[in-house]
C-alpha cells in the first residue's frame, strides 16, 4: 500500500511540475516600462519587452523611438494589415501619432527609449 501511495505522490508531483512548466512557457512575458524623465509636456520611457510579449492597444501622439538593442516588433494598427517594424541598435526614428499594439517578434529582450509629447 505504501508503494502505491509513493507512486501516486510521485506521479502527482511530476504532473504538477509539468503543468507548471507549461504554464510558465504559455504565460505572456512582461513588458517593463521605466520613466526616465517627465514634465508637463513630455514623457521619456525606457521600454524593455521580453520575447513574445504584447503591448496591448495604446495610443501615442507624435513620438521618437531610440533602439538600445535591435528592435523587431509585429505592429498592428487599426484598419491596416500587420507589419514588422525593425530598427537597428543605435538608430532613432520619428513616428507619427498612432493607435496600435506591438508584439516582440524576436527570441530576445528588446529595449528602446520612447519620447512622446503628452
Amino acid at each position: 500500500m505504501n508503494q502505491v501511495i509513493r507512486a501516486a505522490t510521485l506521479a502527482l508531483g511530476l504532473a504538477m511540475t509539468s503543468a507548471t512548466a507549461v504554464l510558465a512557457q504559455a504565460a505572456p512575458a512582461p513588458v517593463i516600462r521605466t520613466v526616465l524623465a517627465e514634465n508637463e509636456r513630455f514623457l521619456v520611457v525606457q521600454v524593455t519587452s521580453q520575447p513574445g510579449s504584447l503591448m496591448p492597444w495604446h495610443s501615442h501622439k507624435a513620438h521618437t523611438i531610440y533602439a538600445v538593442t535591435d528592435v523587431n516588433f509585429k505592429i498592428e494598427e487599426e484598419g491596416k494589415a500587420p507589419f514588422l517594424l525593425s530598427i537597428k541598435k543605435g538608430e532613432a526614428r520619428v513616428e507619427p501619432a498612432v493607435r496600435h499594439q506591438a508584439t516582440n517578434a524576436t527570441d530576445k529582450a528588446i529595449t528602446m527609449i520612447v519620447t512622446e509629447e503628452k
